[in-house]
């Protein structure tokens, strides 16, 4: 008879410990929530912080990315497969001048600049920092450029954005990724 409280005791303790591993798998794999600070929204996933806000009476998408390098950051909207497609922003901050480009999805596994493939540069305006071991790349897109070399973005719709960094002092515009994750987020 003393055998069972054991055995039940063994079972519910060993559900216990099932769950408690479940549950920290789980939380691993959810992104990080978004969160309306002041006027912007906000995500982060695997270092990189994502604000981002409606500007100019619904015209245009302001954008900020921070992310643990000195190196270049990047935000990519609406890829179909990966990278393809996607509308992506790569830029870095070199002797104080952050450099930006506006790029295009040419592949699953790779991008181009828009200019380079018959469209045009949309970056509205932007700036950038690095101290500290970050840096952080803000600039400012239309939600329809009108490039064929760009997605068009509608407010109020939800969109992937891949996001990725390079290593330290990779100022370049197509240096390996050391970091790449994705988010859902709704504009």
């Amino acid at each position: 008879m003393k055998f069972y409280p054991f055995l039940i005791l063994t079972v519910i303790f060993s559900g216990v410990i099932a769950v408690g591993c479940l549950n920290t798998l789980d939380d691993e794999e959810i992104e990080s929530d978004v969160i309306v600070s002041g006027e912007y929204s906000e995500t982060a996933k695997s270092g990189i912080t994502l604000k981002w806000r409606i500007i100019d009476n619904g015209a245009n998408l302001e954008v900020v990315v921070t992310a643990p390098t000195t190196g270049w950051v990047s935000a990519g909207f609406d890829p179909t497969m990966q990278m393809k497609d996607a509308n992506i922003i790569i830029g870095y901050v070199t002797g104080g001048e952050v450099r930006l480009r506006d790029d295009f999805g040419s592949a699953p596994i790779m991008h181009d600049a828009d200019t380079s493939l018959g469209g045009t540069d949309n970056i509205l305006s932007s700036h950038g920092s690095e101290s500290g071991g970050m840096t952080e790349i803000a600039f400012t897109i239309p939600l329809d450029s009108g490039d064929s070399r760009d997605r068009k973005l509608v407010s109020g719709e939800s969109y992937t954005v891949i996001l990725a960094y390079g290593n330290d002092n990779d100022d370049s515009f197509d240096g390996q990724h050391k970091v790449r994750t994705a988010v859902q987020i709704t504009l």
